[in-house]
């Protein structure tokens, strides 16, 4: 993912480049440079991002006065370690490896007449999951194996800004709230005894997130 998002970026600077003479330019396309989702490393549910996300995705915007279009696609592999909160009994420890996509489509709107520096935004996106590892612990003293499948629906509201690096080169900081609903396809086996299971179930968090685009103009 990071390789095309570096020759993606360069394709667009030499194509930004190559119509300077345009003056109305409404494209912009560019790497999100990283992803904050969470301000804990504590506890982890089996579908929660890792705590960043580095470059990866693409962000792409249609501008036309104060109203833009935006889409958006990210792809992220992570592996961490979760552990139950202090004094919680019944909640479980382990480990998970994931594999996120998500690809999406969204709004703003510039809440200065004049300026395009402010604006809120609104993303709904597919996003998929596949996670497996391993659950130690709680109550049932789990020491299983397990694989899910999840597909859902990711929601995004906040703000951003628009901040002018270069010529047709630009920040955009935003800070939103992200909502995810989802349809859980589960699977474990005991590491000694087997017993497979499977559960099918919903799962769904809400959380801040924060992100940092880098887009060029064309």
């Amino acid at each position: 993912m990071m390789k095309i998002c570096k020759i993606v970026l360069l394709f667009i600077v030499f194509f930004g480049f190559a119509n300077a003479q345009d003056k109305e330019k409404r494209f912009e396309l560019g790497p999100t440079l990283f992803t904050v989702n969470s301000l804990s490393k504590t506890y982890y549910s089996i579908i929660d991002r890792p705590f960043i996300e580095y470059s990866n995705g693409l962000f792409f915007r249609y501008n036309k006065k104060r109203i833009s279009f935006r889409a958006v696609i990210s792809y992220n592999e992570s592996y961490f370690k979760y552990y139950a909160p202090p004094g919680c009994f019944d909640c479980t420890s382990g480990e998970s490896g994931n594999k996120d996509f998500r690809a999406g489509v969204g709004f703003q709107y510039s809440l200065l007449k004049k300026k395009n520096v402010l604006y809120a935004f609104s993303d709904l996106a597919y996003r998929n999951v596949f996670s497996s590892g391993f659950v130690y612990g709680g109550i049932a003293g789990l020491n299983n194996s397990f694989s899910s499948s999840t597909n859902g629906i990711d929601g995004l509201l906040g703000m951003g800004l628009k901040l002018k690096l270069f010529e047709d080169i630009f920040l955009l900081p935003e800070l939103g709230y992200n909502i995810f609903y989802g349809d859980v396809n589960y699977s474990t086996s005991h590491l000694i005894y087997g017993n497979p299971k499977r559960f099918h179930y919903i799962e769904g968090n809400m959380k801040p997130v924060a992100k940092l685009h880098l887009t060029v103009r064309f």
